[in-house]
């Protein structure tokens, strides 16, 4: 379950206010939509790994499916689509660290790092030995501290709108903005983009017939957090609303801090 909701409810919650901005309050209907539909070809995947003996992954679905050049295809979307993902959490990483100390730099021989690249460095060597992990099991430890962290995020923008003044009277927006919605299509379909590693947590679980259960109590628990989320932000912050909900947190606030801190979990 840990890990089901660490890999769902992620940085995606710090976008949903400004996608709500973009594509207007209607376009929370797409989060729902995008979840129910998400959630449904889990399932889906689930029945492709139990179709046939020795089935763990997707490269192995494709080979079932178009043999081997369908392994090849699949193998290198598959891959294209980690490394982005890492990459934008590198970014994100070294984007709120460079924030935090903006002073940071590395000059070695002809070599000048500023802040952002040093941190994405380092945190890219923090991060590297858990892929070494052949179990991932092992990572729903980490994953219960990724769950924490999102909540302390979203509690840390609450108690900023609540108790610190900014308040929850800046209105909603536009009803809906067909301009936009694209834009609002891709920030919700990023908050369910944890297909690439569910062929993994399925194979990891001591009790892979409960995966259908699993999926649909974290689908459920991990909408209800971005669309909370979502309408408590834009209500903070209205039109002004940023690409990242700490983007907007008066920085003169503890839980401003909390939340950017928390962030770099």
């Amino acid at each position: 379950m840990l890990n089901g909701l660490n890999v769902l409810a992620g940085v995606g919650v710090l976008s949903t206010p400004y996608a709500l901005k973009e594509g207007g309050f209607l376009g929370i209907i797409l989060l729902f939509g995008l979840a129910a539909i998400c959630c449904y070809t889990g399932i889906l995947l689930r029945r492709c790994l139990e179709s046939q003996p020795g089935m763990q992954s997707y490269p192995d679905i494709g080979q079932a499916a178009f043999g081997t050049t369908g392994r090849f295809i699949i193998s290198i979307i598959l891959y294209i689509e980690l490394y982005a993902c890492c990459v934008e959490f590198l970014i994100l990483e070294g984007d709120n660290l460079s924030a935090l100390f903006p002073g940071a730099r590395l000059d070695i021989g002809g070599l000048h790092l500023d802040s952002q690249h040093v941190f994405c460095i380092v945190s890219a060597l923090v991060i590297m030995p858990t892929v070494w992990l052949r179990d991932l099991s092992v990572l729903s430890y980490v994953s219960a501290g990724g769950v924490v962290a999102t909540l302390v995020v979203v509690f840390s923008v609450f108690w900023v709108g609540a108790f610190d003044g900014v308040g929850f009277h800046r209105g909603t927006g536009p009803l809906l903005n067909i301009a936009q919605l694209p834009v609002s299509i891709g920030l919700y379909g990023f908050c369910y983009s944890g297909h690439a590693v569910f062929p993994n947590v399925y194979t990891s679980m001591k009790r892979p017939q409960d995966f259908n259960l699993v999926l649909q109590v974290s689908f459920f628990l991990v909408s209800l957090i971005y669309g909370g989320m979502a309408v408590m932000g834009i209500s903070m912050f209205g039109e002004d609303t940023l690409s990242s909900i700490t983007l907007n947190l008066p920085k003169e606030f503890v839980a401003s801090k909390i939340a950017v801190w928390t962030t770099l979990h």
